[in-house]
């Protein structure tokens, strides 16, 4: 039997402060710190006209997920991402179903059609 897809709500992620970016976020009543970065190969960077459909070859985007614990951050999920996939990280549940990223979103910040779009649910 299937289990049941989670009802996600939508992180906090605005693709034109630039990538790497991080926030922090609560959950059912614990706090998280989430870091995106995108890694792209300088020969992408060169030869691409408008944002990225991510994962590509050479390019891809990287999610961390801390939970904050009175003893420290303990690390929950560091992985490359890809897209409609769901994780498991912990007591959470995340997804991205649209990672375009434009290379002048790379440490900059602006509006260049870059869109990041990533849900989180308790599980």
């Amino acid at each position: 039997m299937t289990e049941p897809q989670p009802s996600f709500a939508r992180l906090p992620i605005n693709p034109a402060d630039g990538f790497p970016q991080a926030f922090r976020l609560t959950v059912a009543d614990r706090t998280y710190r989430f870091q995106l970065y995108a890694n792209v190969a300088e020969e992408l960077l060169d030869t691409t006209a408008g944002p990225l459909d991510l994962p590509v070859p050479g390019a891809f985007l990287v999610l961390a997920v801390d939970r904050e614990e009175p003893a420290g951050l303990a690390t929950i999920l560091r992985r490359k991402l890809v897209p409609e996939v769901v994780y498991h990280a912990a007591e959470l549940a995340l997804t991205f179903p649209t990672m375009l990223l434009d290379p002048r979103n790379l440490n900059g910040v602006g509006e260049f059609g870059s869109q990041v779009v990533g849900g989180v649910a308790p599980r």
